[in-house]
């Protein structure tokens, strides 16, 4: 049964002594005490929360982006790399996708091939083969937190691994890992998997161990930002019920400057609100600044451009991350200096604009944000109705019915009606909106959005404006 409820501590060890058997090295994490006392004799600013709040504190916009190699010889090299040339204040870490679809043999095998030829086999770094030594002597190599960002349907093992290792934070996101990470996954089963790994960081953040959780909703490229922000408020409730105190708020940014202002406005506002109306009023929220495209540019020129918007959005919303990809994504796995080269353009782009005061039409914002704060809680509200007050249950309901909907879901649950497209300057419309609970104003607002396109453009959107609209940033413009 679906419930948003916390996990006893009898359910929580109980549950934790089969997910440390998957694996070996398992057996090497289960002391909790030991992990706790581990990570309270690191260096205070390598907690992630510590960080975090240093930035706040101090005006400033961390960079991080994913990175992964298969042995942690080449993973360490990489990091101390970009650490010192890119002058990074964060580094991200990248599992490979064997581990994040828990098949710990297949990723054994890889890694024994990687450390044969010197060629690294996997897609990232194989944290449950290497156990949690591996993990400390990674985090101790660097002089920065390092941030686990990643997405899978069962995490247990590889987020116990990575926090016994000294990490301090983690995406147990379950909506963006339901839709995104497996085709057959039921929800409920996703939503077991996701409480386990936020009791885990709440166990830690109870003991004196604060720990960050990351939060996206689903990945949000050519998806409208208040299907977005409902997606990713239901994640958090299942994060903080479980005792997470700590939330990197992801703020996706599709290149209209009013509407990501406004989106990251609202989905923080809303946030707050709909935590403290379930009991919430003690978590803090950090602002993630990220540009979602479905391609990246594979000139690296355009790329470099891609990290500057990047870096602006971040400012204009207040974020204290800035979760960037590196100038080579589109066309090869990133080298050591992609990324420093990388990490050092956001870190000057951060140091030009940290002093300036940038402001975007504050009127315009506004009537974005009102139409949006609408379109979240008609999703929000109908869902609690649905659960009679519970979020979880009340979206597993949802998802039946397609009042909670993802255009494109790996998962087959997916109703897969709704659907976006841009308007003439490059903000996210409903072209459908499928059985979303829209009053008849709000779906006519998006209908009159899409009409002032077709009548510039001369020609009605079709299926072709919508491949278009997915592509053209990788292509250099906004909208075409």
């Amino acid at each position: 049964m679906i419930r948003n409820k916390k996990l006893s501590e009898d359910e929580f060890f109980k549950q934790r002594e089969e997910v440390l058997e998957q694996w070996p090295t398992g057996k090497e994490i289960v002391d909790l005490d030991e992990a706790i006392e581990y990570h309270k004799s690191l260096p205070p600013l390598k907690n992630a929360v510590n960080k975090l709040k240093y930035a706040k504190e101090h005006n400033e916009i961390y960079a991080v982006c994913g990175a992964g190699k298969a042995t942690m010889e080449e993973h360490i090299e990489l990091y101390q790399y970009t650490e010192k040339e890119g002058q990074a204040d964060l580094l991200g870490l990248s599992p490979d996708s064997m581990t994040r679809q828990n098949n710990y043999e297949g990723a054994r095998r890889a890694l024994d091939e990687s450390i044969k030829t010197g060629e690294s086999k996997l897609n990232g770094l194989p944290v449950v083969n290497h156990g949690v030594a591996a993990i400390r002597k990674m985090v101790e190599s660097v002089n920065v937190p390092v941030l686990p960002r990643y997405g899978a349907a069962d995490a247990r093992l590889c987020d116990d691994t990575l926090l016994a290792g000294g990490c301090s934070y983690s995406a147990p996101d379950i909506f963006m890992d339901f839709w995104n990470q497996h085709a057959k996954v039921s929800l409920e089963k996703a939503i077991s998997t996701h409480q386990y790994v936020c009791r885990l960081m709440g166990y830690y953040t109870e003991h004196g161990v604060p720990i960050c959780a990351a939060a996206q909703g689903l990945y949000p490229a050519a998806i409208p930002p208040s299907l977005q922000t409902a997606n990713l408020i239901l994640s958090v409730m299942l994060q903080v019920e479980q005792g997470v105190k700590y939330i990197s708020v992801k703020c996706p940014a599709h290149g209209n400057l009013v509407q990501d202002v406004a989106s990251a406005e609202v989905r923080c506002n809303l946030l707050q609100l709909y935590l403290k109306k379930l009991g919430h009023h003690d978590v803090e929220l950090f602002p993630n600044s990220s540009f979602s495209l479905m391609q990246y540019p594979v000139e690296v020129g355009a790329n470099f451009a891609v990290v500057f918007m990047n870096t602006l959005v971040g400012k204009l919303i207040g974020a204290q991350i800035n979760d960037i990809r590196t100038v080579a994504e589109a066309k090869a796995i990133p080298t050591k200096e992609d990324m420093a080269y990388t990490f050092r353009t956001a870190k000057v782009i951060q140091n030009f604009l940290q002093t300036q005061k940038i402001n975007i039409d504050r009127k315009e914002i506004d009537m974005e944000a009102q139409m949006e704060e609408q379109e979240v809680r008609s999703i929000l509200d109908k869902i609690l109705e649905l659960g009679d007050g519970d979020p979880l249950a009340g979206a597993a309901k949802a998802v039946v019915s397609g009042i909670l909907d993802n255009p494109f879901a790996a998962n087959r649950a997916a109703a897969g009606k709704v659907l976006g497209i841009k308007d003439c300057e490059g903000a996210i419309r409903y072209y459908d909106t499928g059985n979303l609970p829209f009053p008849k104003e709000i779906v006519e607002y998006h209908k009159g959005k899409i009409i002032e396109r077709e009548i510039k453009r001369g020609k009605k959107i079709d299926y072709e404006t919508l491949i278009s609209d997915l592509l053209s940033i990788s292509k250099g413009y906004l909208v075409q």
